[in-house]
């Protein structure tokens, strides 16, 4: 299974942005809830195509008023679309509290009767224990998407899927719904603990998922962990490329109330690190397939690092 040629396609927005910065580009979200569904997904998934417009409208404000995003996921291959009673996922990113939970519905309406906060004890779920992996393939969003990342869920699923359920029955392979930056693509989340990659080639992808099952955090195109604002994103790439080691939730970020481009990383171990972040322009591109005419663009990039 071959990696995507990008001089087949220089057009399209995820070779355009190659030279973009990864750092500061994942989504900002702190929880994720995600859902099976098996059928199309519009371009929005609240868009009604999916799940009609009026549990579509309540089911978008019912987990956006728990401080929540949801995702739609289904199984990579034709297996993604057989689905008796669909899954669910609450995922909490946060370190000291980072969680990822499981249950089954009879159907998406179900939800609306649970608490999706972060950390709630919602009934009939059980924990994960092992990684649950998302691969962005959302292809009325952005061709991309799908075309660079279906392969990356084939390949994750066929070498580690089986792995990942026999650690956990509820951990595997995902492909989903948009989550940001398909000029990132292929675009890897790890919902459960926020870090978010891109582009993600298969042998990436790969070890992503090895990196997780071993407590680490893989560097590679790591574009930060989405429980952190951009500024902290940086920051937080920036300590880990420095050649600290550091598991997963070994690092909290803090901003700067003065100075939201000003972050403070600390270590468990009590080092700590003070990162200035700023922004530059880039050459105007495409940031999306979808829109012809390029536009504006700029990259975070660190303007001091300091151990304090």
């Amino acid at each position: 299974m071959a990696d995507f040629d990008p001089s087949l396609h220089p057009d399209w927005c995820s070779v355009l942005s190659a030279d973009e910065p990864q750092p500061g580009t994942a989504a900002h979200e702190q929880a994720w809830v995600l859902l099976e569904v098996p059928g199309r997904w519009g371009r929005d998934i609240f868009d009604g195509e999916a799940l009609g417009e009026d549990l579509s409208g309540r089911l978008k404000s019912h987990v956006a008023a728990h401080g929540a995003r949801m995702l739609f996921i289904r199984r990579p291959g034709r297996e993604g679309r057989r689905v008796d009673r669909p899954r669910f996922y609450l995922c909490d990113t946060r370190p000291g509290s980072r969680s990822t939970r499981s249950g089954r519905v009879d159907g998406p309406a179900d939800l609306l009767g649970m608490d999706l906060a972060p950390g709630a004890d919602v009934p009939g779920t059980r924990e994960v224990t092992a990684p649950v992996t998302l691969v962005c393939t959302h292809a009325k969003r952005d061709q991309c998407c799908a075309v660079r990342g279906r392969p990356v869920a084939a390949r994750l699923e066929a070498e580690v899927g089986g792995r990942l359920a026999g650690l956990d029955p509820d951990a595997g392979v995902w492909e989903c719904s948009h989550t940001g930056g398909h000029r990132f693509a292929p675009v890897v989340l790890s919902p459960g603990t926020g870090y978010t990659y891109g582009p993600a080639e298969q042998g990436n992808a790969l070890r992503i998922v090895e990196a997780e099952l071993e407590g680490r955090v893989a560097t590679e195109n790591l574009r930060g962990r989405s429980t952190w604002p951009p500024a902290g994103q940086v920051a937080e790439v920036a300590v880990r490329d420095s050649g600290v080691e550091a598991g997963i939730d070994d690092l909290v970020v803090t901003i700067d109330p003065d100075d939201p481009l000003v972050a403070v990383v600390r270590h468990t171990d009590g080092r700590a690190w003070r990162v200035e972040t700023g922004t530059r322009e880039l050459p105007p591109r495409r940031k999306s397939c979808r829109k012809p005419e390029p536009g504006e663009a700029s990259g975070w990039v660190v303007e001091s690092f300091t151990r304090l």
